[in-house]
């Protein structure tokens, strides 16, 4: 009977599913494991909480093949585990419909290997946040009995003329001056419509990225009155961002999230497109223009993606002046979607570029011994030419 699968599939390392389907196409999986274990095989065999609660009429909307995907997915997953592969102990309908997208099984099990990860520290942060608020609590009673002889105890959890100032009145000064931003302020905008160019992990990356735009925007002396354009609140990148922040879609939180166009918000003549590859540099900033950052992480698709979309919309373009103003080192002259803002947001208020520029990180650009080591290559290639003569 055995014989007969392996021919029938190709090759014996192939996995049949548990509701009796064949796949159309081989799936790889790991040396050791055999057919007839596999073919014995339960979902249900599984830790409860993996397949828990998963939402299949939401992830496959009827679709049969889907459906085979899925249980074929959810097998893959099971294998793993009981190979001692890393793969956290709850699996969410969400990020199954994630493993959905996932092409190829080997980036399927990065995936699973990154969530456990993060499951396990999630799970020693929530230990050691107990561990702190009982050392926390046992301090409090010391003090409290060495406090018993009727004198007041002045300072901190005690009598003080000093109040104290919570998170959530921090929060509140913070917005207030977005709101501020929101009426007076200048205008930025965040393009979002890059999603379909990126992967799971990019669009990941993407909105923790957003996430420190809004942090820092907030922070600055003189914010922007930031526009997220083009947003797709269906998409991942925006799931993953409403999930950071879990207000971002109130009617009072102060910053514009919008499905339209940036075109049909501000006028054409106002916008420029902030891309690293166009030939104009961003020498004198205009308290006037719309500034546009495009939202993308591009660790795998290094396309001029930006530059043909504002070359496409007749939109005006301009680069940091990176080269003019840093020696650049071993790194690459991308930089992340918060360092962009944040040289924005120095350039606004002071424009000097130097000092604006001193977000890019240290890392990429050449230290004074590198330098000097060019400089000693140079004067030696010199020397030997003169040799030579």
């Amino acid at each position: 009977m055995l014989g007969k699968f392996r021919k029938l599939l190709g090759c014996g390392r192939c996995v049949l599913v548990q509701s009796g389907f064949i796949p159309s196409k081989p799936v790889n999986i790991p040396h050791g494991v055999a057919l007839r274990s596999l073919l014995s095989t339960k979902v249900e065999d599984a830790p409860v909480d993996l397949f828990q609660n998963v939402d299949y009429d939401t992830l496959t909307e009827g679709d049969e093949n889907l459906l085979k995907k899925l249980k074929l997915i959810m097998l893959e997953v099971d294998v793993m585990r009981q190979e001692g592969h890393a793969v956290p102990t709850a699996i969410s309908t969400e990020r199954w419909r994630e493993l959905l997208i996932v092409p190829s099984r080997s980036q399927r099990m990065k995936q699973l290997r990154f969530w456990a990860i993060n499951e396990k520290k999630k799970s020693k942060d929530k230990d050691k946040k107990a561990r702190k608020r009982q050392e926390r609590l046992a301090l409090l009673d010391e003090q409290q009995s060495s406090s018993d002889e009727g004198h007041i105890k002045y300072g901190f959890n005690g009598s003080t003329i000093f109040l104290r100032i919570y998170d959530s009145a921090i929060d509140k000064w913070k917005n207030s001056r977005l709101v501020e931003a929101m009426m007076f302020g200048q205008p930025l905008v965040i393009d979002c419509s890059y999603e379909k160019y990126m992967n799971i992990k990019e669009a990941s990356n993407s909105a923790l990225q957003l996430s420190y735009v809004f942090a820092e925007n907030r922070a600055h002396v003189s914010p922007f009155n930031v526009h997220f354009c083009n947003a797709d609140r269906n998409g991942l990148m925006m799931s993953k961002l409403h999930k950071m922040i879990p207000t971002l879609y109130n009617d009072d939180f102060p910053v514009n999230v919008i499905e339209k166009s940036y075109l049909d918000v501000f006028p054409k003549e106002k916008l420029v497109y902030l891309t690293p590859h166009c030939r104009e540099e961003l020498l004198t900033y205009n308290h006037d223009d719309v500034y546009i950052i495009g939202a993308m992480v591009d660790k795998v698709n290094n396309e001029p993606l930006s530059l043909a979309k504002a070359k496409a919309e007749g939109l005006r373009m301009a680069k940091l002046p990176l080269d003019r103003y840093l020696d650049w080192g071993m790194g690459t002259k991308s930089l992340t979607i918060n360092q962009v803002m944040s040289i924005m947001l120095d350039m606004k208020v002071t424009n000097n570029w130097p000092k604006a520029l001193k977000h890019v990180p240290q890392r990429k650009i050449k230290e004074e011994n590198e330098k000097r080591v060019e400089r000693t290559k140079k004067s030696n290639k010199f020397s030997i030419r003169q040799l030579y003569r």
